[in-house]
């Protein structure tokens, strides 16, 4: 190399350094050191009540040698880390060994954030754009990054800062995942890091290891070195399944224990998925594509391969957003890939191209002349939803009331629950969810939680959150909720072991004030502090009646059914597929239908029972009397079992049953198949990455692929010396083949499993609605409530149905359609309005004593609402009129 190539390469490689500092240093400067680095308990949105996993990660879990494990704090107790991304809250734990904890929690939520900018420079770099692409790269994120159009969909701040940090590390990572394997491809080494980064980016998080995996199959859109690219493929996506087995086989096997969460995001216009700091981006990348295209087809030279790859990868997000509902994940989730894609394509192309041109070193100058300045004016709340969020609670002005709520309940795990008005004011504490951290600042479990899928209690959770508080959040699509009732709420707290409850809104303390379920405590700043009368403040409780065991598939849905209208006397149902001849004698009747009355047989006198919990995951029972069934008021999961060899059954809602075989009880959670065969194949990946590291272990694995070449079966060895000897033209026509064959039978399982959205089918028929397309929009609402029958959008289905028939004055229609809404979800929020309906219907059928009825009953049955005013109007006006029908 002559002296003046010597200079240029150290020109570049500077100017490439000065690129990545640049970007982190410009990052960095939103990150004050004052609230990142002083230790405070982060707050802000979900980030929030992240804090409370990542301290028990570090303080529970990792000491007794677990990574999954039974988490009592939230929805009844379910297994922290089964259900979400433990990567990061392990980076957490390990950095708090040498800095406090609080400060190791903020760091690692923003790694992914600065790690994006060096990983996308050495992706571009690995996969050998030319200068000065990768530098551009560097510079390219910082649009993405900064993008202020949404906060929930992961890997810019906003979504960051709302609690996406998983995200955003599994996003770098697989960035650089893409640039290392095609370097492990072309020079044949690297398989073992790149099995190392998808175990890394698949505990990181889901979206990102999809993405990463489906990402790299553009690699087989080659016929050179096919096999080698196979073999690349196999070899790092085989190690990587096996290093996080302990994590995947969990996550799946155990997932019908799971609350499914499978939203569909509306996007209201084009600018909402592309806003205008990626229109740069955006455009550059289609005209150095079209660019870049013409000069392959002028020169007859391969289009650029690495800009090839990341368009592959954002076609990939399309796909499965399109698709996104057919295979059951959340559609919009894939949108961050398809806008980082398009800064990195941008990037990409740019190094192909200003490569041609002299004087490249000037670009890297120039364009964080032009980027740094455009993003800059496109900020506007990041720096103020920073501070918030890292300034911490204890740097909220509220809290000292905060803190006195939590000194006043303080417990632990074994004290009954507290329970806490949902309301969008508690904002004002850190976050709207700050009371999902009372495991951490009180020691006492709580019901709402962060990880909402990961327990089958959730949906009952929530309908418990709908009957006690004044807001409501009601977030899953499949399950709806009622309306503010203490009555029906008590009683469902008593069911959850709750023995405290938190109030704030006036309406709700007003109500509390008048309810003989409840006493109060303390009053501290805006907030109300009641006990619950008569509750067991036990975990595990005799049952007074035998259950009934109820024949299903679908418990999760018969156990709601069953939930919303229990009573505190009705028999526990306890639910399976089928039940063994000589089990039968456990219940009072086998059913298949919860909706009709349950048999009921007594009891007799109930034991005495002690309770005892050593740890989270240990629970013993004693004077236990053989044969009486007894109910453990925690989240089942079949890796709960018992050590005196009782069957654990599912019981309703979400809970335990075990009738003990004798005096003593004894209940554990842990072994289980799924984490046991998890297990050993992350110790077959762990004794592969050795081999892999080592020397030796190399050597072996190269002698050990000549004998598979050797002596594999003779139809395997044909088919490879035949496709070495096929023509150009032959391999690109099977490749070619192979990879249609593939995109149809991937969309074909996408038509083939796709069910229709409830969602988008509510929201189209509410266009044809809101346009008095009525006769087009009553059958989309029929639609809507046949596709999810207890959600949500199947009570507002069926009441626009119902105002349908009675805006068109079919007045028989629409009365029984108002009947069919008060008898199928008798606690929905607008029963109300659907009864004064009722009136107005009879009333037009000339059943005057019918609308009477109807509106006596709307005042005496919901007199704080504005339908009772209206019902009394409607009495008033009818006063000393006849009696029709």
């Amino acid at each position: 190399m002559t002296d003046g190539g010597r200079l240029r390469l150290l020109a570049r490689t500077l100017l490439d350094l000065a690129a990545i500092a640049t970007a982190l240093l410009f990052l960095g400067s939103y990150f004050p050191a004052a609230v990142m680095l002083t230790p405070t308990t982060t707050s802000g949105g979900d980030m929030g009540t992240h804090y409370y996993p990542a301290f028990y990660m570090r303080h529970v879990l990792l000491p007794h040698g677990q990574v999954i494990g039974w988490c009592p704090g939230n929805y009844a107790g379910y297994p922290l880390f089964q259900f979400y991304f433990p990567l990061p809250f392990l980076l957490m734990a390990a950095l708090s060994t040498v800095i406090p904890f609080a400060v190791a929690f903020k760091l690692i939520t923003v790694l992914g954030l600065f790690l994006l900018p060096v990983c996308a420079y050495l992706s571009l770099r690995l996969s050998r754009v030319p200068f000065p692409g990768p530098a551009l790269a560097a510079l390219a994120t910082l649009p993405f990054i900064f993008m202020e159009a949404n906060s929930m969909w992961g890997g810019n701040i906003p979504s960051t800062l709302a609690g996406e940090f998983a995200f955003s590390l599994g996003l770098a990572l697989a960035v650089l995942f893409i640039g290392a394997l095609r370097r492990a491809i072309d020079g044949g080494r690297g398989k073992v890091g790149c099995g190392v980064l998808v175990a890394l980016i698949g505990l990181s998080h889901g979206y990102t290891l999809l993405w990463a995996g489906f990402a790299s199959l553009a690699e087989l859109v080659s016929t050179h070195k096919w096999w080698r690219r196979v073999g690349t493929l196999v070899a790092a996506h085989g190690l990587g399944v096996l290093l996080m087995g302990f994590f995947l086989l969990q996550l799946f096997g155990y997932g019908p224990w799971t609350t499914a969460y499978n939203h569909s995001w509306p996007i209201t216009g084009w600018r909402e998925v592309l806003p205008p700091i990626l229109w740069p981006a955006a455009i550059v990348t289609g005209v150095t594509t079209l660019v870049l295209l013409v000069l392959s087809v002028v020169r007859r030279t391969a289009f650029p391969r690495p800009l090839g790859t990341l368009l592959w990868a954002m076609a990939i997000a399309l796909f499965f957003w399109v698709t996104g509902h057919s295979f059951h994940v959340v559609d919009i989730r894939f949108w961050p890939f398809i806008q980082l894609g398009l800064c990195l394509a941008a990037a990409a192309g740019l190094g192909h191209l200003l490569a041609l041109l002299p004087g490249a070193e000037i670009w890297p100058v120039a364009g964080a002349l032009v980027i740094l300045p455009f993003v800059q004016s496109r900020v506007s709340f990041i720096p103020s939803w920073i501070t918030w969020n890292y300034s911490g609670f204890e740097k909220k002005v509220t809290w000292p009331v905060f803190h006195a709520i939590n000194e006043h309940v303080r417990g632990d795990f074994r004290d009954p629950r507290v329970v806490y008005e949902h309301s969008a004011e508690n904002e004002s504490l850190g976050t709207v969810r700050a009371f999902e951290d009372l495991p951490l600042f009180s020691g006492r479990s709580t019901l709402e939680g962060l990880y909402m899928q990961s327990s089958p209690s959730s949906p009952f959770v929530f309908w418990i959150q709908s009957e006690i508080s004044k807001d409501v959040s009601c977030p899953f699509p499949d399950y709806g909720c009622s309306r503010l009732d203490l009555d029906r709420g008590i009683r469902h707290l008593r069911m959850f072991n709750v023995s405290q409850f938190i109030l704030r809104s006036p309406v709700v303390k007003a109500a509390a004030a008048q309810n003989p379920g409840l006493v109060h405590e303390k009053t501290v700043g805006p907030f109300e502090i009641y006990r619950l009368r008569d509750n067991a403040n036990r975990y595990v409780v005799p049952l007074e009646l035998a259950p009934v065991l109820v024949r299903t598939k679908t418990w999760k849905e018969d156990s709601y059914r069953w939930f919303m209208r229990a009573g505190p006397d009705d028999p526990t149902p306890v639910f399976a597929k089928d039940v063994a001849d000589d089990e039968r004698g456990l219940f009072a009747g086998v059913v298949d239908d919860v909706r009709g009355e349950l048999p009921r047989r007594p009891l007799g006198p109930p034991p005495v029972l002690e309770e005892r919990m050593e740890a989270p995951d240990r629970i013993t029972v004693t004077g236990c009397r053989p044969g009486h069934p007894v109910l453990v008021r925690i989240s089942y999961h079949p890796r709960w079992r018992s050590l005196t060899g009782e069957k654990v059954w599912l019981a309703g809602p979400s809970f335990m049953l075990v009738v003990p075989r004798g005096e003593r009880l004894d209940l554990v959670f842990g072994g289980g198949f799924w984490a046991s065969a998890g297990h050993a194949l992350t110790a077959l990946g762990l004794l592969l990455l050795a081999l892999g590291l080592l020397p030796f272990g190399r050597t072996l694995a190269t002698g050990l692929g000549e004998r598979l070449r050797t002596h594999a079966p003779e139809p395997v060895l044909a088919l490879l010396r035949r496709s070495e000897s096929w023509s150009v033209r032959t391999r690109r026509s099977v490749l070619g083949g192979g990879l249609g064959l593939g995109a149809v039978l991937l969309t074909s399982a996408a038509v083939v499993l796709y069910v229709p959205n409830a969602d988008a089918v509510y929201r189209r028929a509410q266009r044809l609605y809101d346009a008095s397309r009525f006769d087009e929009a009553a059958p989309d609402f029929r639609e809507a409530q046949r596709l999810a029958p207890l959600s949500a959008t199947a009570i507002h289905s069926t009441y626009f149905e119902a105002i349908i028939y009675f805006r068109q004055e079919k007045w028989r229609q629409a009365e029984k359609t108002f009947q069919r809404l008060m008898a199928t979800f008798p606690e929905a929020p607008n029963v109300p309005e659907a009864l004064y309906h009722v009136g107005i219907c009879r009333l037009h059928l000339g059943d005057l004593d019918g609308a009477r009825a109807a509106w006596e009953q709307t005042r005496a049955s919901f007199p704080t609402t504005p339908w009772s005013k209206y019902a009394g109007d409607r009495l008033a006006e009818v006063a000393g009129r006849g009696t029709g029908g």
